[in-house]
């Protein structure tokens, strides 16, 4: 990102094969991609520069492509720099209603570490204290205090289940209405009923962020009151 003058111009530069002259146009129509014939192993679909300039063309800006090939490509976007208005500065320091998932503790439980990992950044983002673990054991080696709510996966290694799990971490805090929610990529309807009997949230897998937020935030200010 540099600033030129009362614009500032955001920039992507890159170091791959370049692009040929007669290609700076082509590459922002549909389905276009450069090397299609070995793009066998690549992923994408050749939608992502049209959408670009589209959404660019809707702002009424223009983007400036320079490439050298063998040698890489830039790509530019010059963004006017605007002033608040008077109204927008008086909205910026009015206090926004706090989130009930701010500040709050979580510990996560899943034996797919790629997930816990993932889980663990989305959560700190929305203002989360969140602590991860692949199992009870592990969960419990930490010596943590209760948390506020739990995110457990359904079906855990040596044949333990989430609601099982939630039952002996409940027991464990002496906490048998600590919030919980079960997440899996099991569809069947046996353990929908048999979770929703129990009062367990579930969630399938991948679990999309925007439903995830709104049951904990559900959970949470529900507890709050």
């Amino acid at each position: 990102m540099r600033r030129r003058g009362d614009a500032v111009s955001i920039e992507v530069h890159d170091s791959g094969p370049g692009i040929p002259a007669d290609q700076l146009q082509a590459i922002f129509e549909e389905y276009h991609q450069l090397n299609a014939e070995r793009a066998r192993n690549r992923q994408g679909v050749g939608l992502g520069l049209a959408i670009v300039e589209r959404i660019c063309q809707r702002l009424d800006m223009a983007i400036e492509v320079t490439s050298r090939p063998g040698r890489g490509s830039r790509f530019a976007v010059r963004v006017p720099i605007g002033q608040p208005s008077p109204a927008l500065e008086a909205a910026s320091v009015t206090a926004l209603p706090e989130s009930p998932l701010q500040g709050r503790r979580m510990l996560v439980v899943d034996n797919d570490s790629r997930i816990l990992l993932g889980m663990q950044a989305l959560l700190e983002q929305w203002g989360m204290e969140c602590h991860t673990a692949h199992d009870l054991d592990e969960a419990l080696a930490q010596g943590l205090a209760a948390p506020d709510v739990l995110l457990v996966d359904l079906h855990l290694d040596a044949g333990e289940t989430g609601d099982r799990l939630v039952e002996k971490l409940r027991r464990h805090w002496r906490q048998p209405t600590l919030p919980a929610v079960v997440i899996t990529a099991d569809r069947s309807e046996e353990w929908r009923r048999s979770l929703a009997g129990l009062d367990l949230p579930l969630l399938h897998k991948p679990v999309r962020p925007g439903k995830l937020r709104a049951v904990l935030s559900q959970l949470l200010g529900r507890e709050s009151r």
